[in-house]
């Protein structure tokens, strides 16, 4: 995927954001910042939104395994 400058670092943080909440999701309340609220940073437009969404779960979940 094409990242702009301007989403490029506002992404990574939205990475690192969503494995955060992942790692903490049974150790208890998550205090920062989620990748929803990261990436509303960007105003962006809902289909974009939508988009770098989709990008931040597969690159912090790694690639999926499907049966077959």
């Amino acid at each position: 995927m094409h990242l702009t400058p301007d989403e490029q670092p506002v992404v990574r943080r939205a990475v690192a954001a969503y494995r955060e909440v992942k790692k903490k999701e049974h150790g208890g309340q998550y205090q920062g910042a989620t990748a929803d609220e990261i990436l509303d940073e960007l105003n962006l437009s809902p289909a974009r939104w939508t988009q770098l969404a989709a990008f931040v779960i597969e690159t912090a979940e790694g690639p999926t395994q499907r049966k077959r």
